[in-house]
């Protein structure tokens, strides 16, 4: 498990060799001084999260390589030769839809087709917000004058994802938590994007 910016907790893919880790394969890194170091998953469906300098200072994690995380909780980078060589993902077939494994069960996966790899290629950039952030955006804009109304909690509870495709077009998600004690930052933006992209 990891702890993602807003403090939610996120589950990560599972690799087993000798004994079981999380990680995420990283595709960039964000070096920032003041406000801790950002580093931006390649693993589809994971947002960004920040870690210490601490982190940074000890392991210079680098693109291509892998974020782990052991059981005890201890973070630490990987080459990522070194882990490919020692790791295999214990996860692929668990992570594959109800609806993928059952086409290809049914054998339906034989002709072509748009797969859902062919629908992530063609996923240029992703953006989350909560319906909170939005009226709060629009509220502080110097062209509108909402008269001072505050907005309802509730807002901060259902959460949009905006995908951008290559070819210019863009898809919205969303994800409405019924109850604020079950509010989860990481999964609304996960079932977010999977609404935005069942859409594609």
């Amino acid at each position: 498990m990891m702890e993602t910016p807003s403090g939610a907790q996120m589950e990560m893919p599972r690799y087993k060799s000798h004994k079981q880790v999380w990680a995420l394969k990283i595709a960039t890194v964000e070096l920032h001084a003041a406000n801790g170091h950002i580093i931006h998953p390649a693993d589809k469906g994971y947002a960004p999260f920040r870690v210490p300098d601490e982190y940074v200072q000890k392991h210079n994690p680098q693109p291509g390589g892998y974020y782990v995380v052991y059981d005890d909780g201890y973070k630490s980078f990987s080459p990522a030769k070194a882990f490919e060589e020692g790791y295999v993902a214990i996860d692929s077939e668990a992570q594959a839809s109800p609806l993928e494994q059952a086409i290809k069960t049914a054998g339906a996966d034989r002709a072509p087709r748009v797969t859902p790899a062919d629908i992530e290629a063609e996923i240029f950039s992703e953006h989350y917000f909560t319906a909170d952030d939005g009226a709060q955006g629009a509220f502080n804009r110097v062209d509108q004058n909402f008269g001072g109304i505050p907005t309802p909690e509730v807002l901060k509870l259902l959460t949009f994802c905006v995908l951008v495709l290559r070819n210019g077009f863009t898809v919205t998600g969303e994800s409405a938590c019924a109850s604020p004690e079950n509010f989860n930052a990481e999964i609304g933006r996960r079932i977010a994007r999977e609404n935005a992209v069942a859409k594609v």
